[in-house]
């Protein structure tokens, strides 16, 4: 198992006269406990360049290469001009990647309820986001929607139909169900110093980067939203501001905001990560809440409102992509939509823009139920731009996020390099193609100024906004 305290760091061409612009090559020898160097690859590393200036407050990402023989290239390209440190964390050893590899592929680990309620009867039965073989069909209702690539299966009430069904919950104390799955062998790997352990680099001493002899552009292009840029996460935090390497990232006001959506309507559809978006919206323009966020029994249907008619007739609406979502509420079955069905039916145009963010309520499920449904929602895209060529498209990865109490159940389901196996999938999907612009917010939450947490902080919205309102109003 590779581990940290053995693990070597070095700079290479650490002599070197470093200047802005350039790219900082170090590199990564794994060794097991008996300090022998590893002869694989697959450990997962979290990776950053700080200013050792504290009067700076920059950060940038890195970028690894395995090799796969146990050593490890990354790449840090230099942004500011001063000193920089390295920290490089090793987040999981190749051992651990693998449980967690194994663990991802079991369906059906968490536990979710759906209620069937007629005027005289009502029924709690378990459901599953994947198949289950062990339910023979006249047991089962099947609420799949293969269109969408989305499954949803409960097990069938005795004496109701299948169409009584109306709302759903996530057992959250079913969470536990996934130590079941592991040995104790397999529990250390998520203990220290297994998890989480920055490794030392030799010597420590930060390196210097000096100001760049060549004229620098002192302008980058607009962001047009072509695929050079899509998914590019190229940048660094200058303090309380991300500055992208590859087009102009604005710092927009609030009246540059109000200025940039007038006339525009704005869905947002997926997790509570884009919610998020929404939120600091309704505060900043502001945005008032439309009444319809209800049903006629007054439960929640996940979807939000928000319209300021008066003066810049802005409508934003964001709503949960459909099941599995991971919460305790009872929720209506009905008011949850797959996003497929929700691009077939918008309508479109110059003044539509439509952002999806789906990653966060799948990290606990095999890779392969949010690649396909990924390639659904593509399919709906293409259909929608084809309708309507005008329409404005974004879609945005993942974040790193908080484990809470370092609780083993949190690791095994929540990690991030299952995360951030989503955002490889959707950078895959997306990337190449002309009719989505690709928000890759991976790397700006690598090296945030902020705590790790999957709804980060004002800081970090505000700064993923401005990536937004830059492509929708790149002049």
């Amino acid at each position: 198992t590779t581990y940290p305290t053995y693990t070597e760091v070095f700079v290479l061409n650490r002599d070197r006269l470093y200047r802005k612009g350039d790219v900082l090559t170090v590199k990564v020898v794994a060794r097991d406990k008996e300090g022998r160097p590893k002869t694989y690859g697959g450990d997962f590393f979290r990776v950053r360049l700080v200013s050792s200036d504290r009067s700076l407050q920059a950060s940038s990402a890195g970028h690894v290469t395995d090799h796969c023989n146990g050593t490890y290239t990354v790449q840090f390209p230099l942004y500011w001009v001063g000193g920089v440190s390295l920290k490089i964390q090793l987040v999981h050893p190749s051992e651990a990647v693998k449980v967690l590899q194994r663990l991802r592929q079991i369906p059906n680990k968490r536990v979710f309820y759906c209620r069937f309620e007629d005027q005289k009867t009502n029924s709690k039965q378990q459901c599953f986001s994947s198949n289950n073989p062990s339910l023979p069909p006249h047991r089962k209702c099947d609420f799949s929607k293969p269109e969408a690539n989305g499954t949803w299966i409960c097990e069938k009430p005795e004496k109701l139909p299948c169409s009584a069904i109306t709302k759903c919950q996530w057992y959250f104390k079913g969470i536990t169900n996934v130590l079941g799955f592991v040995s104790e062998a397999e529990k250390k790997l998520f203990k220290k110093p297994y998890i989480e352990t920055e490794l030392e680099e030799d010597p420590k001493e930060p390196i210097r980067v000096l100001e760049t002899e060549l004229p620098t552009p002192e302008h980058l292009p607009a962001c047009t939203g072509n695929t050079r840029e899509s998914g590019a996460s190229l940048g660094h935090w200058s303090g309380k501001v991300w500055k992208s390497a590859v087009c102009n990232v604005r710092v927009f006001t609030k009246e540059e905001i109000r200025q940039c959506l007038a006339n525009k309507t704005v869905y947002m559809q997926g997790d509570s990560t884009i919610r998020q978006w929404c939120e600091r919206l309704q505060k900043v323009v502001p945005l008032h809440n439309d009444d319809r966020t209800m049903d006629s029994d007054g439960l929640p249907i996940f979807s939000l409102r928000l319209t300021r008619t008066l003066l810049w007739n802005i409508s934003v609406r964001f709503r949960f992509h459909h099941l599995p979502v991971q919460l305790r509420a009872w929720v209506n079955f009905h008011g949850y939509h797959y996003a497929v069905d929700e691009l077939d039916a918008t309508k479109g145009g110059p003044n539509i823009v439509i952002v999806l963010s789906l990653w966060s309520h799948f990290t606990k499920e095999p890779l392969d139920m949010i690649r396909s449904r990924v390639y659904a929602i593509r399919g709906a895209i293409h259909r929608l731009l084809r309708r309507s060529p005008g329409t404005r498209v974004f879609v945005r990865t993942g974040t790193t996020r908080q484990h809470k109490g370092g609780l083993l159940e949190y690791y095994l389901l929540n990690s991030d390099w299952l995360a951030y196996e989503i955002t490889e999938v959707i950078r895959e999907i997306f990337r190449e193609d002309p009719d989505v612009v690709l928000l890759d917010t991976w790397d700006m939450s690598v090296c945030q100024p902020g705590e790790d947490n999957v709804h980060p902080d004002q800081t970090m919205v505000d700064n993923q906004l401005n990536r937004l309102f830059s492509h929708i109003c790149p002049n």
